[in-house]
């Protein structure tokens, strides 16, 4: 079974600077949210649509989480445990990092 990926506070507001963190933070946050209520894991479409951003909010969005954590994703960040307690299984994880890495 995959081990999330560590990364620090530190390490993200050394690469991408303390306003990128907190849009980072907000990204996660709202991600994590929106995938409770949604009761399934979102693709970053869904995740714009469901929370009513715009194209361009969606993307300094995910711009500041790139900036922060390069190419992790929300999901490999996020632990196993965290995931598994809100009611997702590893393949639903997986199947979501895939089709974020996709670019689906």
């Amino acid at each position: 079974m995959p081990r999330r990926k560590r990364i620090t506070a530190n390490e993200m507001i050394r690469n991408g600077g303390l306003m990128n963190f907190r849009r980072a933070l907000r990204h996660a946050a709202r991600y994590g949210t929106a995938c409770r209520e949604a009761g399934h894991l979102l693709t970053l479409d869904e995740y714009r649509d469901w929370m009513g951003l715009s194209r361009s909010q969606a993307f300094r969005e995910q711009q500041a989480w790139r900036a922060c954590c390069g190419e992790l994703s929300v999901l490999e960040v996020v632990s196993t445990e965290a995931l598994e307690s809100k009611g997702f299984t590893e393949d639903e994880r997986e199947e979501t990092i895939a089709r974020e890495l996709a670019g689906g």
